[in-house]
C-alpha cells in the first residue's frame, strides 16, 4: 500500500517548516522511502503573524513541484494551507487570500491547544454553511477534545472531519494522547492521517511506522480509507463515502 500525506510543512522558506529548497528535498527523499507517492502541501496561514502571499507560495510551489517531478515522477504533490481559524477564513478564501486543500472544497483548520469545545463546533457551522469540507489539524492537541472523545463524533455529526499526526498514533505524544487516539480509530472517528512534517531532525515525513500500525489494529478497509482513499476524495474533490 502507498500512502497519500495531506498536511505537511515541506514548501520552503514560508513558514516554520523547511528552511530552504536542500532541506526540501530531503523531506520529499524521505518521504518517498516511506512510501508516500502524493502529498498535499500546507504552509501555515495565521492572520496578523504568518501571511505568505498566494502568490510566493504558487512560485516556490511550482519550482518545488519540478524539481521532485524530475527525482520521482511518480510522486504527486499538490498546494494548500493549514489556516489558523478565524471567523473571516470563508472571505479570505473567496478573496484569494489562502488555498484550500488541493484547491478542493476541503479546508484545514488548525486552533490554539486551550481552544473550547464552543469554537470547534462555530467553526465547523461556518465552513458548512458556507459551502466548505472543515478538516480539524491535529485534534490530538486540543485539550477540550482529549478530556471528552466523545465531542469529536459530535463535530463529525455537525460536517467536521478529522485529521491527526501520524507520530502521535504510534506514541509520540504519550499514553494519554495513544489512549486518546485509540478511542477514536475504535469508533472510526479519523477520517486523515497526516505527517505533518516540518524539517528532517525532529518532525520527519514518518508514515511507514503508523502505517504498520493501521494495518495490524484496523480493518483492511478503514486502514486503506484513512492512508490513501481518504485523502483521493480531497484531490477529486468529492465529499467521503
Amino acid at each position: 500500500m502507498y500512502y497519500l500525506d495531506m498536511h505537511c510543512h515541506i514548501l520552503p522558506g514560508v513558514d516554520d517548516g523547511s528552511k530552504d529548497i536542500n532541506t526540501s528535498i530531503q523531506m520529499l527523499d524521505h518521504a518517498y522511502e516511506e512510501g508516500i507517492r502524493a502529498m498535499i502541501l500546507t504552509p501555515h496561514y495565521h492572520g496578523g503573524y504568518v501571511e505568505t502571499k498566494r502568490a510566493v507560495i504558487d512560485e516556490i510551489f511550482a519550482e518545488l513541484e519540478e524539481l521532485s517531478n524530475r527525482r520521482h515522477p511518480d510522486l504527486k504533490l499538490f498546494i494548500g494551507n493549514e489556516i489558523y481559524y478565524y471567523p473571516s477564513v470563508p472571505e479570505w478564501i473567496e478573496e484569494g487570500r489562502v488555498h484550500t486543500l488541493a484547491d478542493s472544497n476541503y479546508v484545514l483548520l488548525e486552533f490554539s491547544t486551550r481552544a473550547e469545545k464552543r469554537e470547534l463546533n462555530e467553526a465547523v457551522q461556518n465552513l458548512c454553511n458556507n459551502g466548505y469540507y472543515p478538516v480539524l489539524a491535529h485534534v490530538e492537541r486540543y485539550d477540550c477534545l482529549v478530556k471528552e472523545p466523545s465531542y469529536v463524533g459530535y463535530l463529525i455529526d455537525g460536517g467536521a472531519y478529522i485529521q491527526v499526526n501520524s507520530a502521535t498514533v504510534i506514541g509520540e505524544g504519550g499514553m494519554r494522547i495513544k489512549h486518546f487516539l485509540k478511542k477514536l480509530l475504535k469508533e472510526e472517528w479519523i477520517h486523515f492521517i497526516g505527517t505533518d512534517a516540518h524539517s528532517m531532525r525532529s518532525r520527519k515525513p514518518d508514515m511507514a511506522e503508523c502505517a504498520d500500525y493501521i494495518c495490524r489494529k484496523c480493518s483492511e478497509r478503514y486502514a486503506a480509507q484513512l492512508l490513501y482513499a481518504n485523502a483521493v476524495n480531497i484531490i477529486n474533490n468529492r465529499p467521503l463515502d
